[in-house]
């Protein structure tokens, strides 16, 4: 799907917003995953004749995060720019609006339109969702277009920061990998075994994603979810397989790429095949749970990565304590990002030449996202549909690896094997 074509959807959608006679609040509540997340009809008879229905929503979160390193500035890693502004407003200020439309009972389209400050230094709005689906049964539905990449339990709400206890959602695993569309096809299937609800959730299809400075990736492939729901647990698991492609066209690589293809360097073909290219191969797995009996809210995602190249072998996992008490709700979170041994940086070729073998480090430091993290933070649900989070986060980022930190002046980066503190506040909404 173009650019063409996907703005050519939004501005469609949003005409018809605009029409009072179609247009419908969307429903009240505490948990806004519906808004992003069109599932399997319902198990009941199926009427092609319902009437076709409208329904407008959306969500938007005007967020700051504060770094106390003056050389480094917080990003979302795959999805904001760099800034140079301390505090930062980008990394968590979004804003996204939602039609569904109903034909009947079977069928429905559902575009999502967000904006938010992008890996291109801009806030062009794009379409996060842009899909038609069809209940062949009551338990079975076929979507098709543009969806969330399943790679995550939250995966669908990632952007609707008020349905999520944090500002964001953990860094660690979220940016495990840049590809956060599915360009494709899949197939829903939910059914209940005696108190739990099981959703089988297959698909098939494509994602491309421009990551910063000049990267542009590609990912082709399959996979399948499975999310089990009883009263207050939910437990999730997932496992995907794809090719992969990844492009690099700045001047740093182009110098680099230039010594390494000379015939003199030992194993420089190699080491260029490892950093650029179209014959990756990527797996990713991941199981997760969380329990919410509305006083209590606990929270453990584990996610494992491996590719043949382009990125490193990585590890992420999270865990998240929270407890309310009325309409606030302190929480604590640990998180971490570790790189597999066997392939601590993206190659683990060696040219022979210490200058150039160092300049290798320095290029692939910014794509390892190596970093613990701790967060004690509070939410505080002030008004309907509305949150105030604040949250401190201490960072400790690891070797020959940047995190979700970058550097100020990129001529002398100092990122790896140091300590940060954060503090960010957001206001969440859903309407």
């Amino acid at each position: 799907m173009n650019n063409f074509t996907l703005n050519a959807l939004i501005s469609m959608w949003v005409l018809l917003a605009s029409s009072p006679s179609t247009a419908q609040a969307s429903p009240s509540g505490n948990d806004n995953r519906e808004t992003e997340n069109a599932g399997p009809a319902p198990a009941v008879a199926l009427n092609d004749a319902s009437p076709v229905r409208f329904q407008f929503s959306g969500f938007g979160t005007l967020g700051m995060v504060y770094t106390d390193a003056k050389d480094l500035r917080f990003i979302r890693p795959s999805l904001s720019h760099s800034s140079s502004e301390n505090p930062d407003f980008a990394p968590d200020t979004v804003i996204g609006v939602q039609g569904n439309l109903s034909l009947g009972q079977r069928a429905s389209i559902v575009v999502q339109g967000i904006s938010r400050k992008n890996t291109y230094n801009n806030y062009e709005p794009r379409a996060t969702l842009a899909f038609a689906s069809y209940a062949i049964a009551p338990f079975l539905t076929v979507r098709a277009g543009r969806m969330r990449m399943p790679f995550f339990m939250l995966s669908e709400t990632s952007d609707i920061n008020y349905a999520n206890p944090w500002i964001r959602p953990p860094t660690e695993i979220y940016s495990l990998v840049p590809f956060n569309d599915l360009d494709g096809v899949d197939l829903l299937l939910s059914d209940n075994f005696g108190k739990w609800n099981v959703e089988l959730h297959s698909y098939f299809g494509g994602s491309s994603a421009h990551i910063y400075q000049s990267g542009k990736g590609r990912l082709n492939g399959s996979g399948l979810d499975i999310t089990a729901t009883n009263g207050r647990l939910t437990l999730f698991a997932a496992h995907g397989e794809a090719r992969m492609s990844m492009k690099w066209n700045d001047k740093d690589f182009q110098n680099l790429s230039s010594m390494l293809a000379s015939p003199f360097v030992l194993n420089g073909d190699r080491i260029l095949q490892d950093l650029s290219g179209d014959k990756g191969r990527a797996r990713i797995s991941s199981v997760a749970m969380q329990w919410d009996d509305t006083r209590w809210l606990l929270i453990a995602e584990y996610s494992c990565l491996r590719t043949t190249r382009y990125t490193p072998n990585a590890q992420a996992w999270e865990i998240t304590a929270a407890r309310r008490y009325g309409n606030f709700t302190p929480y604590l979170a640990f998180a971490d990002f570790v790189r597999h041994r066997k392939n601590g940086t993206i190659t683990s070729e060696k040219t022979g030449i210490p200058d150039l073998d160092a300049a290798v480090q320095a290029f692939t430091a910014p794509r390892n996202l190596g970093q613990s993290r701790a967060t004690l933070g509070l939410r505080w649900d002030f008004y309907r549909n509305t949150a105030l989070k604040l949250e401190y986060s201490r960072i400790r980022t690891k070797n020959n690896s940047w995190g979700s930190l970058f550097p100020t002046d990129l001529a002398k980066p100092r990122v790896e094997n140091r300590r940060i503190n954060t503090i960010g506040a957001s206001v969440d909404v859903t309407f």
